[in-house]
């Protein structure tokens, strides 16, 4: 059984040794070309990377990729680790595997619920018309919906790993429901961080569709490798 991590970045990194992990270059239509596979081939929407942040390179794999029977997006700086506290191995995702259906991060515990949360930092209207348009897709999702960002609960990074089916069956599910958003969420005045708004309302939305679907998930501890390039840069 192969085992394809894809690694999101948008700076020059150092990738793990370990082949089953494959950089992937997200929003490479718009910037210079840094030597790995970007995701401006094929089927693409990399151009729309300023407001989709890695999830153009979640996009890319689901449509692009088809010779790996486990599929999964991690970071350049943020991954899975093994209950040994070290970068997992294929090994590691096999075994998981044999007893749940998809892996994710680990979440993080907060005093207020989700909804909240996210209102501090970003404009609650736009998680609002999330549950709106589910509501009117996929209406029998929404009271899970409901019940997660009402959760203290919080993933990040959109961090996760499933079999091929399972992965492919989730991007249509997610990006459906974005199409509808893309015309009616308007970004006009946002700064580069805001306009990822469709990174950040994906963070949640994972959980919905496994909930709903009555998926076994692991929640798997995640390491920093390194500073984020920003902060590098600085």
């Amino acid at each position: 059984m192969s085992v394809s991590i894809y690694t999101m970045t948008h700076v020059p990194f150092t990738p793990p040794e370990d082949p089953i992990y494959i950089p992937l270059q997200v929003g490479r239509a718009l910037h210079d070309d840094l030597g790995y596979q970007g995701d401006d081939t094929g089927d693409t929407i990399s151009a729309l990377n300023p407001y989709y942040s890695e999830l153009t390179g979640l996009y890319w794999i689901w449509k692009n990729v088809n010779d790996a029977d486990y599929l999964g997006l991690c970071h350049y700086r943020r991954y899975f680790l093994n209950e040994n506290g070290t970068l997992m191995t294929k090994a590691d995702y096999l075994h998981i595997f044999s007893r749940y259906d998809v892996i994710l991060s680990r979440p993080q515990a907060g005093a207020y619920d989700y909804r909240t949360v996210y209102s501090r930092s970003h404009d609650v209207r736009n998680l609002d018309m999330t549950g709106e348009v589910i509501q009117e897709l996929y209406p029998e999702y929404f009271d899970t919906f409901q019940h997660v960002i009402s959760d203290t609960s919080c993933y990040i990074g959109n961090l996760f790993a499933a079999p091929k089916a399972l992965f492919h069956a989730y991007c249509k599910w997610l990006f459906s429901i974005f199409a509808v958003l893309e015309t009616r969420i308007d970004v006009t005045g946002y700064d580069d961080y805001h306009k990822r708004v469709f990174g950040f309302l994906s963070e949640q939305l994972l959980i919905v569709w496994i909930k709903y679907n009555q998926l076994s998930y692991y929640e798997a501890p995640v390491g920093l490798i390194q500073e984020k390039a920003e902060t590098i840069s600085l």
